[in-house]
């Protein structure tokens, strides 16, 4: 019996993979030494390419890094769904967060986030990558809590956006402190509730209506 012959990869294939270890390595590097460290020379070094395969995709550093950002995020897992509460739904959507933020290099966000400054490109990657699905989840726990007749306002989706974010930016950039389930919970129930229902506009007009009435 002879053995099944296993076709040559696909020139596109093989591209898509060499692609694939470059990116890779774009985000290996960032971490070790930060975005104005990092060269396209080190990255052709680390991954076995050559500058012209590089340059032939991407035309310079900020395009690399972009490419590198955006492939990455498409491997984030996405907020599961099906929370009873308002509380659970925060707890989930706070643990996907502090995951997200574990994962990535404290240092090297800081130098991404110094960078973004100059660089409308890179800028725009780190939204769409590090902040619209943020803001996305964030805007589906409010939608949910409405539906449950928890919140009423809509806009608090910002307010829980600007509550999260921040405090992941600082415990993992600035503190280094990390964000364990405990303080996660706390976080939930001594800030996160307290502000939304606080800033639940649209309760305190009722409330007002109400007693009007």
């Amino acid at each position: 019996m002879t053995s099944a012959t296993v076709p040559p990869a696909s020139p596109r294939s093989r591209g898509a993979s060499r692609a694939a270890a470059i990116l890779d390595t774009t985000l290996q590097l960032l971490s070790e030494v930060g975005y104005e460290a990092l060269t396209i020379d080190a990255v052709a070094t680390r991954a076995g390419s050559s500058k012209t395969t590089i340059y032939r995709r991407w035309p310079d550093k900020s395009a690399l890094v972009c490419a590198a950002l955006i492939a990455a995020s498409e491997r984030h897992p996405d907020l599961p769904v099906g929370a009873e509460s308002l509380r659970e739904d925060l707890l989930v959507l706070i643990r996907l967060v502090a995951k997200l933020g574990a994962t990535e290099d404290a240092g090297a966000f800081a130098s991404l986030l110094a960078a973004a400054q100059r660089d409308p490109a890179l800028a725009e990657a780190m939204r769409v990558t590090a902040l619209e699905p943020r803001r996305r989840d964030c805007r589906d726990v409010i939608q949910r809590a409405i539906g449950r007749a928890e919140l009423r306002d809509p806009g608090l989706a910002a307010t829980l956006f600007e509550l999260v974010i921040g405090q992941v930016i600082v415990r993992y950039v600035l503190l280094g402190s990390g964000f364990d389930e405990a303080h996660q919970a706390q976080f939930i129930d001594k800030t996160v509730i307290p502000a939304l229902k606080a800033n639940d506009t649209n309760n305190d007009a009722e409330d007002v209506h109400d007693g009007e009435r």
